[in-house]
């Protein structure tokens, strides 16, 4: 066997450097921008920010949702719609908050079954028209769809991003 092959003499020999680099501190936006390094900065995006505050009240208290990372976004024509496919387990309880960048927008967010069934949920109402919010207790674990649409209440396409949770 090649000695540089040898496991253990590759582990020995890059065993100090993994050390090496695992302490040492991480460079600070500051320090990076000094030093002419690129430093990458997330951009926050309002339309998600929107559903995000919707969601805020139903994430605490004495039963809270839990908020998942994964969401949507997209844009959307008015009289369009856009289908999320979800997998639903029964006494599971999962609540959507969908917004859209125009205020004047006028949103549905509906839940169907696997069979295109429209699926009974609770519809949460906001002020804002650009923000919906629906919450779904599935009778059968199975494979459901969230169809999202714009009301032809406006003319331009809009952006739209929606976040969900469950308990």
């Amino acid at each position: 066997m090649r000695a540089d092959l040898n496991p253990i003499l590759l582990v020995t020999r890059t065993l100090p450097l993994v050390l090496t680099l695992s302490v040492l501190d991480p460079v600070s936006a500051q320090d990076a921008e000094k030093s002419g390094s690129p430093v990458v900065v997330e951009e926050i995006d309002p339309i998600k920010l929107a559903a995000q505050r919707a969601a805020l009240s139903d994430l605490t208290g004495e039963t809270p949702f839990i908020l998942r990372e994964s969401g949507w976004s997209g844009t959307i024509k008015p009289g369009e719609a856009r289908l999320v496919q979800m997998q639903f387990f029964r006494r599971n309880e999962y609540q959507f908050w969908l917004a859209m960048g125009n205020r004047k927008a006028e949103l549905n967010l509906n839940v169907y079954d696997g069979e295109g069934q429209k699926v009974d949920s609770d519809v949460i109402v906001y002020d804002e028209t650009n923000v919906a919010s629906t919450r779904v207790r599935p009778e059968l674990t199975g494979v459901y769809y969230v169809r999202i649409s714009l009301k032809t209440t406006i003319d331009e396409p809009q952006k739209w991003s929606m976040i969900y949770a469950y308990r």
